[in-house]
């Protein structure tokens, strides 16, 4: 009986070391939840300190975005505004509306880079809307205010009243590289009788319109407070923009000898062309010549080929077609290679021309499709 009752008492104290441990996981596992709990907070205020943070870089990145792509389009504008218009370029309108597309053709100058001459291409709609002779155009001839040649001479003829416009500038000394812009305004262009009714522009408020829209001038107006409101009955000036220095330097001079002049600017570039076209022309037709002798042994050995046999139909008809094409350009280069030019080949020109000067050379950078957007 005294050893069981010693037994007993040895026992309990066991159940209480059990109790003690389960305490003190309870107080460990109370203080991971406490850590847990501060972990979780200190992130979250971390990640609230830190949102205006990336808030601020967000908005610094898209400007500095924005900046690049301003940046980007000014450099652009600024080295347009530098060079001669490309081949092909639509003029501009620097005011009203359109009586047709004007293109820009071949730009050349002459080998003392003292004479330059720039074809202007009309398409079917200007022939209708726009006068075929020089002397019809009112011109202006804009640089910026440091262009330092002050002796220039601008004159505006056709190659024909069913041609081309070319414009030639002259100068007693070297061109410097710096763009300058010529525009031209038809004086005399054809009107309907819808056209009749509007008020006639003066070539002293076509100036003034002019001067003060180059001289930044957003208030600029024309006759009346009616053609403030409708832009359209503004007579439309189209402008064309060349750099000597980046336009097709030619090995001759031309001086006022316009017989050469047409004959290097149109005779000579219209021969390539036609030359050109007869060349592949008999490229072709060598190729569809032994694309036929193809067919033709197909068709020797299998005469029901049906693939051969509509090969050989088309060959035949594209060969009659390319060799019609071949008669037509050596027809076309005959008759330009036998062209005589006249003495006054540009008609009558108009000579008289108006200088101006613009604040900034940049508000000519743009293209055709830029001016109607902004119309």
């Amino acid at each position: 009986m005294f050893l069981k009752s010693k037994k007993k008492s040895k026992e309990k104290p066991k159940k209480e070391k059990k109790k003690k441990k389960d305490k003190n996981v309870e107080k460990v596992d109370k203080v991971n939840q406490k850590v847990n709990e501060k972990e979780h907070t200190f992130a979250d205020v971390k990640m609230y300190r830190i949102m205006p943070l990336i808030t601020l870089i967000g908005f610094l990145i898209v400007g500095l975005s924005f900046g690049t792509i301003f940046k980007n389009n000014h450099d652009y504008k600024v080295m347009l505004s530098r060079i001669t218009m490309k081949k092909g370029t639509s003029l501009p309108l620097f005011q009203g509306e359109s009586k047709g597309d004007l293109t820009v053709g071949n730009v050349i100058v002459s080998k003392d880079n003292k004479n330059l001459a720039a074809e202007i291409k009309y398409d079917d709609t200007a022939h209708q809307q726009l006068s075929s002779f020089g002397k019809k155009y009112k011109l202006y001839i804009v640089t910026s205010k440091s262009y330092h040649i002050e002796n220039l001479s601008v004159k505006y003829g056709f190659f024909g009243t069913d041609g081309n416009g070319v414009l030639t500038v002259k100068s007693k000394v070297p061109f410097p590289n710096e763009a300058f812009v010529i525009m031209i305004y038809d004086k005399g262009q054809l009107i309907s009788s819808s056209d009749i009714q509007s008020d006639n522009v003066t070539d002293e408020t076509l100036d003034k319109s002019i001067t003060q829209q180059l001289a930044g001038d957003d208030s600029s107006s024309m006759t009346s407070t009616q053609s403030q409101t409708n832009e359209d009955t503004r007579p439309p000036v189209y402008y064309i923009r060349v750099n000597p220095a980046s336009s097709k330097r030619v090995d001759y001079n031309w001086g006022n000898n316009e017989r050469k002049l047409v004959d290097n600017l149109f005779v000579k570039q219209n021969l390539a062309k036609y030359r050109k076209q007869i060349n592949d022309a008999h490229k072709k037709i060598k190729m569809a010549q032994a694309t036929l002798k193809e067919y033709d042994k197909r068709l020797a050995e299998n005469p029901e080929d049906q693939t051969a046999l509509s090969g050989k139909q088309q060959m035949e008809q594209s060969i009659s077609a390319l060799k019609e094409d071949v008669a037509t350009a050596d027809k076309n280069y005959q008759r330009m290679a036998n062209y005589r030019i006249k003495k006054d080949a540009l008609g009558v020109e108009q000579t008289n021309f108006k200088r101006l000067q613009a604040n900034n050379m940049q508000m000519f950078s743009g293209t055709a499709d830029d001016a109607k957007a902004q119309q």
